[in-house]
């Protein structure tokens, strides 16, 4: 009986049908919501001339990624799970018009960086949850960094926050936006510059870097939209 849930969770059929159900929600959410975006000029100034980039969140405000990034900009491929949940994301990200690229969990991924470093000399950025696909929250992976260093490309950092919102009982404490009052969209050039020949101690110190600025734009985030504290 389990094989067979499964089996139903997983075709087409089903991810499909969630999928545009949650792309619905998504579309509905922004077009209710007054935002204030800032950094995207400048992001989509580099874009548009030429560089790819690589987007870095937290896991935890993956639920507006998917505005976070207009096709029009330029291409891109987002980095999820192969995992089902990670799957589902890639599915929603398709239907905003992003590819996808599944990474595989707790193995070697030498094949998807070499395919990371392919799309970048193509002119296509990523983005991907930098302390995912399992946590711990908020807690950066030295991943964006060894990417950086392979293609050259620069690290963008985005967060989103919003007045009215839910936490989810998932491992990131996901920040559910609710429809109405207003919203935040920051995008920030992170100003590190990663070497192409990195010791180990060189990259956890750019890690962790990392790590602390986009928690400081996270919180810079929810503090325009009224929050004392980071949400999650």
């Amino acid at each position: 009986m389990q094989r067979r849930l499964e089996a139903l969770a997983d075709s087409p059929a089903v991810t499909g049908a969630a999928a545009n159900l949650i792309t619905w929600y998504l579309r509905r959410l922004h077009a209710r919501t007054e935002w204030t975006i800032h950094g995207d000029d400048e992001l989509i100034a580099e874009v548009r001339g030429g560089q790819p980039v690589i987007m870095a969140l937290w896991h935890g405000r993956l639920a507006l990624a998917p505005k976070g990034w207009d096709p029009a900009w330029g291409p891109i491929c987002i980095v999820t799970s192969s995992a089902r949940p990670g799957r589902m994301v890639g599915r929603v990200m398709q239907c905003f018009g992003m590819d996808t690229l599944p990474m595989r969990d707790r193995k070697s991924n030498t094949a998807t960086s070499l395919q990371v470093a392919r799309m970048a000399k193509e002119g296509k950025s990523m983005g991907f949850a930098i302390d995912g696909p399992e946590g711990p929250a908020r807690i950066a992976k030295s991943v964006p960094v060894d990417w950086a260093r392979l293609t050259g490309c620069p690290i963008w950092l985005f967060t989103f926050s919003v007045e009215r919102y839910r936490l989810l009982g998932s491992w990131d404490k996901l920040a559910l936006p609710r429809p109405g009052g207003r919203g935040v969209i920051l995008y920030r050039r992170w100003q590190e510059v990663v070497p192409k020949r990195l010791d180990e101690d060189t990259r956890e110190m750019l890690r962790g870097r990392l790590q602390a600025d986009l928690d400081a734009l996270t919180r810079e985030a929810d503090r325009m939209c009224g929050h004392a504290e980071q949400i999650n």
